[in-house]
């Protein structure tokens, strides 16, 4: 994780060494972050990887196996992990990664069970975001603490609505073991673009917040960006050093 925060601040650095410089030093800038980002892209890979391919191997031996017709095991573990540490154009986190697991007496209502539980993850992982950028705003003296409990309030009112708008969800793992005693343990995740997630919740945050004023609008659509976002705070699996 400390290689990851050192690439993570060494092109937050170079970003802010771009602002006030000239056209030709803002393209120098530019170039410099993009070289940056490959570095930090390729670091991350580079674990997500390994760390795929140990989980995958630890699941073989639990008696897992993906459902015919999938991609096979450790290809669907890795790309679940990629997705956790991947990053758009100008380096910020790019989707949101629920996780689930649930066991059910057969795989029809283990798959509807986990995929209903995931949705609620992405939306709680979303709001949990949107919370660390409230709080930050708060202590940056962007807005009031009044300010921070209305928008609190309304992200949290609004949740249900988040995940009945989460559209085109992605699945990137799913596998299942049957028990011993015949129950089925199912393990999903499921990944969602982390720009259209920011937008449904502020959204729907809006329109609790109708009865507010026009100003507290305003600064929930500041708060509300990706760049603003605390580093892996996308997920709730974690990487292992």
């Amino acid at each position: 994780m400390k290689t990851l925060n050192y690439l993570l601040i060494a092109v937050l650095a170079v970003s802010l060494a771009s602002c006030g410089a000239s056209k030709n030093g803002k393209a120098q800038a530019l170039n410099a972050r993009g070289a940056d980002r490959v570095v930090l892209v390729k670091e991350l890979n580079r674990k997500a990887i390994k760390q795929a391919r140990t989980e995958a191997k630890n699941l073989k031996k639990q008696g897992y196996q993906a459902f015919i017709g999938d991609l096979p095991m450790d290809r669907q573990v890795e790309n679940s992990l990629l997705k956790t540490v991947d990053v758009n154009d100008l380096g910020y986190q790019a989707y949101i990664v629920g996780h689930a697991e649930v066991t059910a007496g057969n795989i029809t209502a283990a798959k509807s069970q986990a995929l209903q539980t995931a949705k609620v993850e992405i939306a709680s992982l979303t709001s949990s975001m949107i919370a660390s950028l409230v709080e930050s705003s708060v202590a940056n003296n962007e807005i009031t603490t009044e300010d921070a409990v209305s928008i609190n309030r309304s992200i949290e009112a609004s949740k249900g609505l988040v995940i009945a708008d989460l559209g085109q969800v992605s699945k990137e793992l799913e596998i299942y073991r049957t028990l011993p005693n015949k129950n089925v343990h199912l393990v999903l995740r499921l990944s969602y673009n982390a720009g259209t997630a920011l937008e449904a919740a502020r959204r729907r945050a809006q329109e609790k917040l109708e009865g507010e004023a026009q100003d507290l609008h305003k600064k929930l659509d500041n708060i509300l960006k990706l760049d603003r976002l605390p580093a892996n705070s996308n997920t709730n699996i974690r990487f292992t050093d």
